[in-house]
């Protein structure tokens, strides 16, 4: 690692100023562009068994068309996909970590990555067969398409089905498109991307590239990231498509650890002094691969898909320096086929992972002399499932869902000092689900009943509070029920879609975080039951072809209900989030305004520390296009809390001494000019 008046009602007046200012300007305006209506496209998130408009579970999509790639200057997932109902991402504020990403409150738990719900970048799973993701790969600057099963998923995935997040980056045009840009803004962010789409003859290729450093809000969180992706889509023959993806991500971070309240009210800008001390960070390398072949058979659409990762990780931390070398990979096999209305599919998934890890003394960010830990850990996941939807009458279908998993962990002892520690653990599953939806007019009614299931990953085995080595033989896997109604779609007559949903996931044996010691090192142990209970609900109003508006919104009660918790709630996610979104456009000028309000919660199982509740509002303004000959310039930029408000971002759940406080960004500004050919 090297070194490197009050608030709401400002808010409203930002509002009203903002629609006034803009209001006479666009009120004689035609569209920019013509809108379309597009057919239904496949739920990827759901393994294509479903549309938006069939599929019987609570389920969001959004859709970044190219002016929204090229203005918007998010840097981070939390703020591209914030406008998805069920969906809770911590932005830490810096980039060792990486997001906490949780739906339902499944995945809150994640003390470092995403634990509890499935993500995909491009058909790849970033979810290992041991139910752990890294969303270090996932450039946000060109996520086009975001699709979130909001419920139990592993009747589609398997290990890890709180949730499911598929994300798309592929850019495919029909005659070449090339495009460059470059930023700069507050803490010394500077960013410069690039990708290109070219057609050759049937085939169509898309590649991009992206370099980001910050010198960070914070003291010790400077950082740096470099990523590049690469999309194939090949017509071999009128019935056969092959698909092709690429990505690579490297990073070199530091890591300011978690303060104490104390110290997050005298100065949100420092470091836990141990951690900077320690030269605590992170260097990996993230690359992946993947293909897929589409086959049109006689008797339905044969798919399948073979992907492959590697990653390799140097980690100081305060109590270790982790050296971690991942090798991954996996099969999916598909064939799914619709018959006068009757729909089924069956599917085999075989998935590894191998992870070499090695632990020393951290020697002031270095390995020291002393290795603590060397062995050799793997995972294997067979699974099996299938599904069939059936018409009940006209506008009523019933679908049905089962899968079956067998997940192997195995560890190989290296470091025989203490002791051969070398052992195994075998957890089986089955996940079934079952789900009714009722179409009426452009509206879909819907309720299911599903499952999912959660293994511990690899490094919650491993570390164990007696610190000894080998698989912690009394941590065991978490299991979910979940039951949920809701409807949506568009009403008719009036530009406006709903989603709203019901829900409530019984989950037992649910997997907790805790500290032992002041030194970042999180155990888990299994503890009891929790009830989450909650309601969802996005409205999206477009009065005007220029001036769209959407209201997201989450609340929730997520209890423990064993004995020595009981009714405390679940530490990590508020209890209520407001998301609302205003975006205006007139002859090319664009403008966006979002506030974000999340409430109090608590930090800890005991429930006797919060992190207070805040509102935050960004501005957003830029053009859709200047041309100059054949360039087009389009100059963006982005006010991020508006207001300067003092708020921690995220949590480290259950930290020791108090340390749960992560400092988000103050006021923060960022420019750039997009350059598109």
């Amino acid at each position: 690692m090297r070194p490197r008046p009050s608030l709401l009602s400002r808010s409203g007046l930002i509002v009203l100023v903002f629609i006034a200012a803009c209001a006479g300007s666009v009120s004689a305006q035609s569209p920019d562009t013509a809108r379309v209506v597009l057919p239904e496209i496949e739920i990827e998130a759901a393994r294509a068994t479903e549309t938006e408009a069939t599929a019987p579970y609570a389920v969001s999509v959004l859709a970044r068309g190219p002016d929204r790639v090229a203005l918007e200057a998010d840097l981070s997932l939390a703020t591209v996909l914030r406008e998805l109902p069920g969906l809770w991402i911590n932005d830490r504020g810096h980039f060792a970590l990486g997001e906490r990403l949780s739906v339902r409150g499944m995945g809150s738990r994640a003390a470092f990555g995403v634990r509890g719900v499935q993500v995909l970048l491009d058909g790849v799973p970033l979810t290992m067969p041991d139910g752990q993701a890294v969303l270090d790969v996932v450039d946000p600057v060109f996520v086009r398409r975001a699709e979130l099963v909001r419920g139990p998923a592993s009747r589609f995935w398997g290990n890890g089905g709180g949730g499911a997040l598929f994300l798309s980056t592929a850019f495919f045009a029909d005659r070449p498109a090339l495009r460059a840009r470059v930023l700069g803004g507050s803490h010394g962010a500077r960013q410069a991307a690039f990708e290109a789409s070219v057609p050759v003859g049937r085939h169509r290729f898309h590649v991009h590239a992206s370099e980001f450093r910050r010198d960070g809000y914070r003291a010790h969180s400077a950082g740096r990231f470099s990523r590049a992706g690469l999309h194939g889509d090949l017509a071999l023959d009128a019935r056969t498509r092959l698909r092709l993806t690429a990505a690579l991500a490297a990073q070199d971070v530091e890591h300011p650890g978690s303060l104490t309240r104390a110290q997050f009210e005298a100065d949100p800008r420092g470091a836990n002094p141990r951690f900077a001390e320690t030269r605590a960070g992170k260097e990996s390398l993230h690359a992946q691969a993947g293909a897929t072949l589409l086959r049109d058979t006689g008797i339905g659409l044969f798919t399948v898909t073979a992907y492959g990762l590697s990653r390799t990780l140097d980690n100081p931390l305060p109590f270790a320096y982790i050296d971690l070398d991942r090798k991954a990979g996996g099969l999916r096999f598909m064939l799914r086929a619709a018959r006068d209305r009757l729909r089924w599919g069956l599917g085999l998934d075989a998935a590894f992972q191998a992870d070499d890890r090695r632990n020393f003394n951290n020697d002031a960010g270095r390995p020291g002399p002393d290795r603590r830990l060397d062995q050799r850990e793997t995972v294997r996941d067979l699974a099996a499932f299938g599904f069939v939807s059936l018409p009940l009458a006209a506008p009523l279908r019933l679908t049905l869902s089962l899968r079956a998993d067998h997940i192997r962990f195995a560890m190989t002892d290296r470091l025989l000092a203490n002791g051969d520690q070398s052992g195994s653990r075998t957890f089986s599953a089955v996940s079934p689900a079952a789900g009714v939806g009722y179409r009426l007019g452009k509206l879909l009614f819907f309720a299911n009943v599903s499952t999912a299931f959660e293994t511990p990953t690899t490094t919650e085995l491993v570390n164990r509070p007696d610190l000894t080595g080998g698989f912690n033989p009394d941590l065991g896997p978490q299991k979910v029920r979940g039951l949920e109604a809701g409807v949506r779609g568009a009403l008719s007559g009036v530009p406006v879609r709903i989603d709203f949903a019901v829900f409530r996931l019984a989950v037992r044996d649910r997997l907790v975080p805790f500290q032992a010691e002041d030194d970042g090192r999180t155990y888990f142990r299994n503890s009891g039951a929790n009830t989450h209970d909650g309601v969802e609900a996005a409205v999206t109003w477009s009065p005007r072809p220029w001036l769209t508006l959407r209201t997201v919104y989450a609340g929730s009660r997520f209890v423990f209900d064993d004995e020595a918790l009981a009714g405390n709630r679940l530490p990590g996610i508020p209890p209520h989030r407001l998301f609302g979104d205003m975006r205006l456009e007139r002859r090319g000028w664009w403008a966006r305004l979002a506030l974000e309000r999340a409430s109090a919660y608590f930090v800890n199982d005991a429930n006797t520390e919060r992190n207070d509740g805040y509102t935050v509002v960004d501005v957003y303004a830029g053009h859709a296009g200047l041309s100059v000959g054949r360039v087009r310039l389009q100059p963006f930029a982005r006010i991020a809390n508006l207001f300067d408000v003092r708020y921690s971002g995220s949590v480290s759940i259950n930290a020791f001494g108090g340390r749960f406080f992560e400092p988000a960004p103050g006021r923060t500004v960022e420019a750039g000019l997009n350059v598109t050919l």
